[in-house]
């Protein structure tokens, strides 16, 4: 076979798996999403991100193998390698990938709990004498407010006969 259609085969297999290289990174976006719940803004600030990525991997591949030149077939080839992975693998990855990370989180939860049971254990009855002392000071200290309002004297003074110049 010719030399220069090996190496147009060649860019246009790489494209190809560019374009599944691509896919695969938005599929682990997509399972960061599942794992941890986004709000419109942040879907929308990663989108920009990945696209800003990947154009410039895109732009670094192209640079690299064909001197920076687009061509119209190895942006066709990156997107039937991204419809291959899509239709072939891709919703299945992410699944897979999605329930194992959150049984894995609620494996580790289910240890974390049971090696800190004994630790909540003592931390509810510490809990529940330092309760018992602030209500103890509380009423002592309501005791002594209301004993003092009793026993508060005028801040006036009486001025006696003597004093009033009689």
């Amino acid at each position: 076979m010719n030399k220069v259609i090996m190496v147009e085969l060649r860019f246009f297999t790489a494209s190809i798996i560019w374009g599944m290289l691509l896919i695969v990174f938005y599929d682990l976006l997509r399972i960061f999403r599942r794992v941890i719940k986004h709000n419109s803004f942040f879907v929308a600030i990663e989108d920009i991100i990945y696209w800003v990525t990947c154009s410039i991997l895109i732009f670094r591949m192209m640079y690299k193998q064909n001197n920076g030149i687009i061509r119209g077939f190895s942006i066709l080839a990156m997107l039937i390698g991204m419809l291959i992975f899509h239709h072939a693998i891709s919703d299945f990855f992410v699944n897979i990938v999605s329930v194992f990370i959150h049984r894995l989180f609620h494996f580790i939860g289910m240890i974390l709990k049971t090696i800190f049971k004994p630790f909540h254990f003592i931390l509810k009855k510490i809990r529940k004498v330092f309760l018992w002392v602030f209500s103890k000071i509380k009423k002592i200290k309501n005791n002594l407010l209301l004993s003092l309002k009793k026993n508060r004297k005028s801040s006036k003074m009486a001025i006696s006969d003597d004093e009033k110049g009689d």
